[in-house]
């Protein structure tokens, strides 16, 4: 089986544009080599049957495998319309185990989700958020739309508190299209606003695709003794028995993520939950192959 490579070694790298190509390059090497069978990167052959759409176009036989209804979808009616809707609030800066922090980690998944998309001439847009979306850039297929898509990553700068509700109202405003949206985001919001902002999105036609990015401390907590923590959104700090907390605060984490992930796969939002040591590749893979 091929080897990844490892985010530690792009970490190292200093210029973004030059991470962002290395895993692109990677990726699509990658494709020739991959153990995830049938995968193309030319993957918007079916979409999802919506209200209003022509039944004659169903294709009955991916009906039978998933029991869900699927369009066939013909040469014409390949481009894709895609938006990103990047967390930039300040908990995505933290980083104590990973090899990078969760904000930078995700800006390399945007980046070199929106150039392979444009290597299709599909047109990709790109939406930071906090509490509203505070920088947007509108869909683009020019080779200039994805330079700024890579300027405004290497130069924005996490910070300020996440209000998921918010932006996605923000992001449906805009977006009067149907599209598909890929949420990068480590989710650390009200639980019910979160599921229920995504799943309306989702309800008005577009096809949702969400990565959580955590830390891997931020899953297990291997933290020992007394410490005081730090609320990078809040700037609120509490003194803790790390030790005590332990098992407590793993059993919250695991039904955090596991009911938002149960809640959007019952709305048939497709999504995964990675840390920032996994290989790019990786999220690349399960992205394209569920778009």
């Amino acid at each position: 089986m091929r080897k990844y490579l490892d985010p530690h070694t792009i970490a190292k790298m200093r210029s973004f544009e030059l991470q962002v190509k290395t895993v692109v390059d990677g990726f699509l090497v990658g494709i020739h080599k991959s153990p995830y069978h049938g995968f193309s990167l030319d993957f918007v052959e079916h979409r999802q049957f919506l209200p209003g759409d022509d039944p004659h176009y169903i294709d009955w036989k991916v009906y039978g495998k998933t029991d869900r209804l699927y369009l066939k979808r013909f040469e014409e009616d390949r481009n894709l319309r895609a938006y990103t809707m990047l967390d930039s609030s300040g908990s995505m800066d933290y980083r104590d185990r990973g090899s990078m922090s969760k904000w930078e980690y995700g800006s390399i998944i945007a980046a070199s989700f929106s150039y392979l998309l444009s290597l299709k001439g599909d047109a990709v847009s790109l939406a930071l958020f906090d509490r509203s979306i505070k920088d947007y850039l509108a869909p683009s297929t020019t080779k200039a739309g994805i330079k700024r898509i890579t300027t405004a990553l290497d130069r924005a700068t996490p910070g300020g508190r996440t209000e998921m509700r918010k932006a996605v109202e923000d992001l449906s405003n805009k977006a009067k299209r149907r599209a598909f949206i890929l949420v990068l985001s480590d989710l650390l919001d009200n639980e019910k606003d979160v599921t229920s902002s995504l799943i309306n999105l989702s309800a008005r036609g577009n096809e949702l695709l969400v990565v959580q990015i955590l830390d891997p401390s931020e899953r297990d907590f291997p933290f020992r003794g007394s410490m005081r923590l730090y609320d990078m959104e809040t700037k609120e700090e509490i003194l803790i028995d790390a030790s005590s907390l332990q098992n407590r605060y793993r059993e919250k984490m695991n039904q955090f993520i596991s009911k938002i992930k149960r809640e959007l796969q019952k709305n048939n939002i497709d999504s995964i939950t990675v840390d920032t040591n996994c290989p790019f590749e990786k999220v690349l893979y399960f992205i394209f192959r569920k778009g």
